[in-house]
C-alpha cells in the first residue's frame, strides 16, 4: 500500500458564508487541505434552516448555520466531519436530524452522531486513492439529554451523539468527609437520594454522596475519573471493526475536561485515547479545549489532544432564541438583536472567547501512513486574526509568526517529551 495522507483539524464553529471573493490567505489554506486524501474536522454547529426547537440545555450558546455552509467546507477541502460535541443538540433532536440530512445531501461524510447508538457509534469510512480510512466520532462534554439511545426490541432508539461518559469521584481525607458528611445531613441535600434508594429507584453506592458528587476517604484530596468501560468497549468494538475494514483508524474526540489548566486534559480522556491506540487506532484528533493542547507520541501512534479551533464565528449567529436574551439580561424590546446579546455576554468583549487569544490560535495536523504504520507527522500553525474585529476575524490563516509554531512545539515537549524538528512553516515530529 502506497501512502495515505491526513489532515486533522479542531473545531468548526461557523455561522456565516465564505466572502465571495474569498479573503486573504484562503488559497494558501484551502492547497494545505486539498494537499491530503482524507480531510478531517469537527462541525460544532447544527446546519438547518432553524428547523428544531432551542434545547433547555445547550452547550454553552445556540449553534446553527445556513446550511449552505456545507458547501463552504468542501471547497476548503473537508469530506468528514465528526458532529459529536456539546453543541450538536442546541436544536433537540429535529435540529440533530435536519443536519444530518444536510450532510448527506452535501454529500459529506459524517460520526459521531446518529438515529440512535449504533448509528452514533459506527465507524464511517473515506475512500481515498490507496486505500481507506475509518473515522469515529464521540465526546466526553455534552448534556445527559444528547446521548444517543441504543436500539432494542420494539423500541426505537433515541437520536444523540455517542457519548464517553466516566467514573468520577473525589478522594477526601477523613477530616474533610466527615465536615461534608455533617452538611449533607443536616442540609438534608440528600433526603430526596435516600427516598429512591429506599424504594428501588436508584442503587446505593458506597462513600458519600452530595446530590450527583461521589466522596471517598483516602490519604490526599483529589479527583478521580475513568472511562465507563460500557462506553469504552463500545469504542474499542468499533476500532477492531474498522482494523478489519480500513488501512488505518482515526479517532475524533471532544473535550472540555481538564486537568488543572486548560492546556492538559483530563486523566479518564488520556486513559482513553492510550486504550483506543492499544485496541489499534492509529490516529487521534482532539478538540474542544478551546486553546492548544500538546502532541503525545504513544506507540509510534500520534495523539493531538487539542488541535482547537479552525473556524470561530461565536459572535456571528444571524438568530438565537428567547432564552439566549433572557440569560444575558437584554432589554426585551431589542431581542434577536444578535450583536447587542453577544456584547452583553462578553461584557464588550472583554471576557469569554473574544477576550482570549488562546482560542484563536490553532494547530492544522498533518499525518501520512505507509503499511498500515505511521510514517510522517506534520504540524502547521493557524491563525484566527484575534487581532481583527468581530466581523473580520475567525478565518484560518497560516501563522507566519513562528509564535505559534514555537508554542506548540513546546508545550507537547514539557508535557510529553515529543520532539520536533522545525522546518520553514511547519514543524515535524522526530
Amino acid at each position: 500500500m502506497s501512502d495515505i495522507s491526513i489532515l486533522g483539524v479542531g473545531d468548526i464553529f461557523v455561522a456565516k458564508r465564505l466572502p465571495e471573493k474569498r479573503y486573504s490567505g484562503f488559497d494558501e489554506i484551502k492547497d494545505l487541505i486539498c494537499s491530503h486524501d482524507a480531510c478531517f474536522a469537527n462541525l460544532e454547529t447544527t446546519v438547518h434552516d432553524n428547523e428544531g426547537y432551542p434545547s433547555a440545555f445547550p452547550g454553552g450558546g445556540y449553534a446553527m448555520a445556513d446550511p449552505a455552509i456545507l458547501g463552504d467546507l468542501k471547497e476548503f477541502g473537508f469530506n468528514v466531519l465528526n458532529i459529536a460535541n456539546n453543541h450538536a443538540l442546541d436544536y433537540c433532536h429535529k435540529g440533530l436530524e435536519a443536519t444530518i440530512r444536510n450532510l448527506k445531501e452535501a454529500g459529506i461524510t459524517y460520526v459521531g452522531a446518529g438515529r440512535n447508538l449504533v448509528e452514533a457509534s459506527i465507524p464511517k469510512y473515506v475512500e481515498c486513492r490507496e486505500g481507506r480510512v475509518a473515522f469515529i466520532g464521540i465526546t466526553s462534554s455534552y448534556h445527559d439529554t444528547d446521548a444517543a439511545g441504543p436500539q432494542g426490541g420494539i423500541v426505537s432508539g433515541r437520536p444523540g451523539i455517542n457519548p464517553l461518559r466516566r467514573i468520577e469521584y473525589y478522594e477526601v481525607t477523613e477530616e474533610n468527609y466527615q465536615a461534608l458528611s455533617k452538611v449533607a445531613e443536616e442540609t438534608g441535600m440528600n433526603d430526596g437520594y435516600k427516598w429512591a434508594i429506599a424504594n428501588g429507584y436508584r442503587k446505593e453506592s458506597d462513600g458519600l454522596s452530595l446530590r450527583e458528587l461521589k466522596f471517598v476517604k483516602g490519604e490526599c484530596n483529589r479527583m478521580v475519573n475513568h472511562p465507563l468501560p460500557a462506553d469504552m468497549e463500545r469504542v474499542t468494538n468499533a476500532i477492531q471493526e474498522a482494523r478489519i475494514q480500513a488501512d488505518c483508524v482515526v479517532i475524533s474526540f471532544h473535550s472540555h475536561q481538564m486537568n488543572g489548566s486548560a492546556d492538559k486534559p483530563a486523566g479518564f480522556i488520556v486513559e482513553f485515547c492510550h486504550a483506543c491506540i492499544d485496541a489499534g487506532a492509529n490516529v487521534i484528533f482532539g478538540h474542544g479545549s478551546h486553546e492548544l493542547r500538546g502532541l503525545e507520541i504513544y506507540k509510534n501512534a500520534p495523539i493531538f489532544y487539542g488541535l482547537n479551533e479552525f473556524i470561530l464565528h461565536n459572535e456571528m449567529q444571524e438568530a438565537l432564541p428567547f432564552e439566549f436574551y433572557e440569560r444575558v439580561h437584554q432589554e426585551p424590546s431589542k431581542y434577536d438583536y444578535v450583536g447587542l446579546g453577544m456584547n452583553l455576554r462578553s461584557k464588550g468583549g472583554t471576557r469569554g472567547l473574544s477576550a482570549d487569544y488562546k482560542a484563536w490560535e490553532a494547530i492544522a495536523a498533518s499525518v501520512s501512513f505507509a503499511n498500515h504504520q505511521v510514517n510522517e507527522i506534520k504540524v502547521y500553525p493557524v491563525s484566527l486574526g484575534f487581532e481583527k474585529g468581530r466581523s473580520q476575524r475567525g478565518w484560518p490563516v497560516i501563522d507566519k509568526t513562528g509564535r505559534i509554531l514555537d508554542y506548540f512545539c513546546k508545550l507537547s515537549n514539557e508535557n510529553y517529551g515529543t520532539q520536533f524538528e522545525l522546518k520553514d512553516g511547519y514543524a515535524r515530529v522526530l
